[in-house]
């Protein structure tokens, strides 16, 4: 027999909170079962946890206090669904079939691992170090292992300074970095790296087909839809850096192999790559450190348009990283589908020319009026 207060309890009406809860189910239900519904719920577990919570607007964009913990809820995932089709099937993962794998993803780990502390703890390795790390954890992978490297990427005179070894290794080095701290620098949005990284996972699952990919491809559509619905989340360092090191690795390797081209790569990620430039350049170009914070992306400028015309912040929010994923990693998934042109055809770099013009004009467009006392706040 139920007391009062528990009758009470029950015949509450449902809050914002539980609307959005009972819609992620019933999306992760419809897409992945029991699976996704599960998954719904760990990550809204970890989203109560006090460590790794960030204040309201310390990315310019969010107005609610978020988890930075998104990261270590997709490894919990993928390390959990892994674990289970060891256990219960006899399928073998790579990492002990093959010493690369084994390789290629410890230097993962590394690189979460050090995303990781960031979110537990502010500042608790400084950024020089971290760095430090990065480059120490990519040049030794790749140093072992030189068949990462792509050969050519389709411009004649790169590929001409790719044939001298050492160049080629500093130049693959150097672009998983820099790559990752791009990935890291436009995690502001929500659904606007998860929204990329489910685009580049379709495309690796559907082009390797191996079950590594499909939990990649499982776990990052389940965050994207917990991210864009709720806001409780975002992957913070662990889960950009994570991410970000198995893409750049992937490309690496998919180019390297033949199966997509350089240029189809820079298409699939465009967004990253060029607002990190675009972002040192504008830093160099009014004298102040590259690596220095600020709200002048592209993201932080559609968000201040749509936030003047869009009543809840979190649905301007999430049309701000929607919108861009889509508009980027989105062209390269549909053409991919529809196959326009071969993943592995240099013929690309037509559409990456255009979305490198796309870029500069909504950059533009989307500062106009915007107030200078918004371009200096914290990234």
């Amino acid at each position: 027999m139920l007391t009062k207060d528990n009758d009470s309890a029950f015949s509450r009406p449902l809050d914002k909170n539980d609307l959005k809860l009972i819609i992620m189910c019933l999306i992760a239900l419809w897409a992945f079962g029991l699976m996704g519904v599960g998954a719904i719920l760990l990550m809204r577990l970890l989203s109560y946890l006090a460590a790794g919570r960030d204040q309201a607007s310390s990315h310019g964009i969010s107005v609610i206090e978020s988890s930075r913990l998104g990261g270590l809820a997709i490894t919990l995932l993928l390390g959990s669904h892994a674990l289970g089709m060891v256990l219960l099937t006899d399928y073998t993962p790579g990492v002990v079939r093959s010493n690369l794998d084994l390789a290629l993803w410890f230097a993962v780990f590394l690189c979460a691992c050090l995303g990781l502390c960031e979110d537990i703890k502010a500042d608790f390795l400084s950024p020089a170090l971290r760095l430090l790390c990065k480059f120490v954890v990519f040049g030794l992978l790749l140093l072992a292992w030189p068949t990462l490297i792509p050969e050519n990427v389709g411009l004649e005179v790169i590929d001409q300074l790719l044939e001298v070894p050492a160049i080629a290794w500093a130049s693959a080095t150097i672009f998983c970095v820099g790559f990752i701290n791009a990935f890291n620098m436009s995690d502001g949005a929500n659904g606007l790296v998860p929204g990329i990284a489910t685009a580049v996972f379709t495309v690796f699952f559907i082009e390797y087909g191996r079950p590594v990919e499909g939990l990649l491809f499982f776990t990052c559509s389940m965050f994207l839809v917990f991210n864009i619905i709720s806001g409780w989340f975002f992957l913070g360092d662990m889960g950009s850096y994570g991410l970000g090191a198995i893409i750049a690795l992937y490309g690496l390797n998919g180019v390297a192999d033949g199966v997509f081209s350089a240029s189809f790569m820079a298409v699939l990620l465009a967004y990253p790559c060029l607002d990190f430039v675009a972002s040192i350049a504008r830093r160099l170009a009014s004298g102040r450190s590259p690596f220095s914070a600020d709200n002048d992306h592209l993201h932080n400028r559609l968000h201040w348009q749509l936030n003047k015309r869009v009543k809840s912040r979190v649905i301007a929010n999430s049309m701000t990283g929607l919108l861009i994923s889509g508009g980027s990693a989105g062209i390269a998934l549909i053409g991919y589908i529809l196959v326009w042109r071969p993943a592995s055809s240099d013929d690309w770099i037509s559409i990456f020319a255009l979305q490198v013009v796309l870029y500069g004009v909504v950059f533009v467009l989307a500062g106009r009026n915007r107030p200078i006392t918004q371009f200096s706040d914290a990234a």
